[in-house]
């Protein structure tokens, strides 16, 4: 009898009676992966402010500056977890050094749709302060999802080097093996053909009246 799975696995049948199984992500790898973006992102948020204090010494516009920082802001905050995560299949930067993956409810890749909703909703997650809504989320639903995976039909999963659902169309087509080539005579009978030639060789010589001198 097999033993049940765990809550923290995830798995995922097909139409051909194929299943595959993702182990569900913890809070504290997802916690340590956040963290490493949010790194990246006061970085950007820096490198901003810095651009938009230059151009604003340089222009004497302390208007235009403003408006530097808050568009960049924005971009940097809403663009860094949207576009990572479209382009690279569901990973940041810091879900790709944790191995981490955000998917589908059914295991399949993230399109740019739930990306957007997912990062849209981290607004309401991340209040009053520190995903205090997403973490109340996160333990209520008992299965490892925010306010924003709830929405965008998504969850993170912890990536493995086995094969998925997306990958099963881009399997190479590979040509049979050719057929063994046919196999010759077997070694004694070759043999017994050789060796007949010299027995007829020398009853012949045996039977032919010799000449000689008396």
């Amino acid at each position: 009898m097999e033993q049940p799975l765990s809550d923290t696995d995830l798995v995922v049948s097909t139409p051909e009676r194929v299943s595959f199984d993702y182990q569900v992500a913890g809070l504290g790898t997802r916690g340590i992966a956040q963290i490493l973006d949010l790194l990246i992102v006061t970085g950007l948020l820096i490198a901003v402010f810095f651009f938009a204090s230059g151009v604003a010494s340089y222009t004497q516009s302390s208007t235009l500056a403003i408006l530097i920082e808050l568009f960049g802001s924005f971009v940097i905050v809403f663009g860094y977890f949207w576009m990572s995560e479209a382009l690279f299949s569901g990973q940041t930067l810091g879900k790709r050094a944790f191995r981490l993956r955000v998917v589908g409810d059914r295991g399949e890749p993230m399109t740019w749709v739930q990306a957007g909703i997912r990062n849209v909703i981290r607004i309401v997650d991340f209040l009053p302060y520190g995903y205090g809504v997403g973490l109340i989320v996160l333990f209520a639903n008992g299965r490892g999802k925010r306010l924003g995976d709830l929405a965008a039909g998504t969850i993170v999963v912890k990536d493995s080097d086995s094969i998925g659902l997306w990958q099963l169309g881009r399997a190479a087509f590979r040509m049979p093996p050719p057929p063994p080539p046919p196999q010759g005579p077997p070694p004694g009978a070759q043999y017994q053909r050789t060796c007949r030639h010299p027995r007829r060789s020398s009853s012949f010589a045996a039977s032919t009246p010799t000449s000689g001198v008396s």
